[in-house]
């Protein structure tokens, strides 16, 4: 038996997004620069080589079906222009996410690092464009691991799947007030 969970998305700001992790935007006092930019610092960390890659994510339904959480890595994604993409979440646990736990967030523009263990939907979910492009900025074992070692399990991530646990977890692209209304 299946149930069906609508989760709506959240408007995106520093205080909301706290408890999975921190924007990426320029705001703030800056940390260094000289004539001409400004630099401000972010406390992105890795326990082997930083690797960035560029992803696409192509549009599909906005159903959640996997959550996962890096345990060695504050994995940045950061979209590449346009259009814009939710991204779901959920506070770091030891223990999979309740989908009452997640929150969905669209992004703008603005990138997002994940604290260390913050569950994410391992999809982002572009809307009304075919395709979204970000940057990501993880660290070269968990990659590895996630792909090239594929079949095994994962030492350096806990994956959770959420549908054959029978639950449907579908993203309501209408965005909450701050008031949680929409």
């Amino acid at each position: 038996m299946s149930r069906t969970i609508r989760l709506p998305v959240a408007p995106l700001t520093p205080e909301a997004f706290a408890p999975y992790g921190r924007i990426l935007t320029p705001s703030g006092p800056r940390d260094a620069g000289r004539e001409g930019y400004d630099i401000w610092i972010q406390p992105f960390g890795a326990e082997t080589r930083p690797r960035l890659q560029l992803v696409r994510y192509h549009a599909r339904p906005f159903i959640v079906k996997v959550v996962e959480r890096h345990l060695h890595v504050t994995e940045a994604r950061l979209p590449l222009g346009r259009p814009p993409a939710i991204i779901v979440v959920a506070a770091p646990s030891e223990r999979p996410p309740a989908p009452e736990d997640l929150r969905a967030f669209r992004l703008e523009g603005e990138g997002v690092m994940f604290h260390r263990g913050t569950w994410h939907a391992i999809d982002a979910y572009p809307e009304g464009a075919p395709h979204a492009d970000f940057l990501f900025l993880s660290e070269e074992a968990t990659v590895d691991e996630l792909f090239a070692n594929a079949g095994r399990p994962p030492q350096r991530t806990q994956v959770f799947d959420f549908a054959a646990a029978g639950t449907e977890i579908v993203i309501d692209g209408k965005l909450l007030n701050d008031k949680g209304d929409r």
